[in-house]
């Protein structure tokens, strides 16, 4: 057998990976008993119910006691990406400067160096500055001179990794990365049980013919985005919208070509939202977003750029389901309508922030649909609803049968502020 030569950046330096057992040494109990007991209580914590990040922050504070740092990361499998994400920042303020932690998650959201060799070794790793030019980099992100990374077990997988990093090179003694082993193996059955707890919620709040959050998820995300927002005193807009004589479209052509639409509507609706944004189904063909720290106005361009992405969508046009093909049906031109609420500015209150968009969005069909509606000035406004947020009005019959010709989409503008994207 051909053994395959390992990439250099796969190979820890050497004397890096310490070859550690789950025994604490007698010394190191008797020198250390305030951290045994530390660990002693994460076994104790064991039979609480806890959510997976309320976990990882229990860890890193426990390490903490154990062994102080400057920062420390916690790396945890996500089963939607399928791939090792970046859970919690943690920032212990020790350091001459403050961690821009909105840049640090950004730079080091994906799984790093030090979480690959976690999951190759399944052992700790101890690394000083100097000894990897790709771990130095992450140090520099980080502000440490030592870093000491441990793998985080479930079920006797490895399934990420918490990262220590202090900003001295002599920060991690053998006894802190052995009582630090230690804890992380007594922690596995926390870690085993919260991870089942997050695949079931996962299940629970996916929509399984889009793919989007479900309604029970945008309630209780909505909640905790109306707490957040009053907390720190920010915005955010609620968009609810509907596809146009949708109801039409599955008399004539059956569900099947219905759910095909709604799946393809699903793409479109997230293609260029951030992740800190919110897209859900809310039942049929009704979608919902939230818009974390947008304006009224941001939340009206954003609605508009949507609303005209889904007009210049064609639907219908790949290979689709094989209905599609038996019955003859050409690509689908199709619109929608949005009505928009705003927190603070239209209410505080989270039914009301729902129902303000969901009449918002009925006056956007009363007025002749594909169009934008605010809900703003609407309850002084009884008799004259309020302007599009686009002059355009659509004459067009939504469903209408186009050239089968390849989709048009539009082109992707990622942005990581809403300032940028609007």
């Amino acid at each position: 057998m051909v053994q395959q030569k390992s990439e250099p950046s796969a190979v820890p330096p050497q004397n890096s990976l310490l070859d550690l057992c789950a025994d604490l040494p007698q010394q190191t109990i008797l020198n250390r008993w305030q951290d045994v007991n530390t660990v002693l209580r994460i076994g104790m914590m064991s039979g609480l119910q806890m959510q997976l990040g309320a976990t990882l922050n229990l860890l890193c504070d426990s390490c903490y006691t154990i062994a102080p740092f400057r920062t420390g990361l916690a790396y945890f499998w996500d089963a939607k990406s399928e791939r090792s994400s970046l859970r919690m920042v943690c920032d212990r303020g020790d350091g001459d400067l403050p961690i821009d932690q909105a840049r640090l998650k950004e730079r080091l959201h994906d799984a790093n160096l030090l979480d690959l060799w976690c999951r190759i070794y399944r052992q700790p790793v101890r690394i000083r500055r100097g000894e990897s030019p790709q771990v130095d980099a992450i140090l520099a992100d980080t502000g440490g001179q030592a870093a000491l990374a441990l793998p985080l077990f479930v079920n006797g997988r490895v399934m990420g990794s918490l990262q220590l990093f202090a900003g001295h090179a002599d920060a991690f003694t053998d006894d802190d990365a052995q009582l630090l082993w230690v804890l992380v193996h007594v922690a596995e059955n926390l870690l085993t049980r919260e991870h089942a707890n997050e695949s079931l919620m996962m299940f629970a709040f996916t929509d399984h013919l889009t793919g989007l959050r479900t309604r029970g998820y945008f309630e209780q995300q909505l909640e905790l985005e109306i707490k957040r927002s009053e907390r720190k005193e920010e915005q955010f807009a609620l968009l609810m919208l509907d596809i146009d004589k949708f109801k039409c479209l599955n008399d004539t052509y059956g569900h099947s070509i219905g759910d095909q639409v709604l799946r393809e509507m699903a793409a479109v609706l997230t293609q260029d939202m951030r992740e800190v944004d919110t897209v859900a189904r809310y039942g049929g063909e009704e979608f919902v977003i939230i818009l974390p720290e947008t304006t009224p106005e941001e939340g009206m361009r954003v609605a508009e750029r949507i609303r005209s992405a889904v007009e210049k969508t064609t639907f219908l046009s790949g290979p689709g389901p094989l209905e599609v093909t038996a019955v003859g049906i050409a690509p689908l031109a199709l619109t929608i309508s949005i009505g928009v609420s705003n927190f603070p500015a239209d209410t505080r209150d989270k039914r009301e922030l729902a129902e303000f968009s969901d009449a918002a969005l009925y006056a956007a069909k009363a007025k002749g649909r594909n169009l934008v509606v605010p809900y703003a000035g609407m309850a002084t406004r009884s008799t004259e609803l309020p302007s599009a947020a686009s002059p355009q009005t659509s004459t067009q019959t939504p469903i209408k049968a186009g050239p089968k010709a390849a989709p048009s989409r539009r082109e992707a503008q990622p942005h990581p502020s809403r300032k940028e994207a609007v």
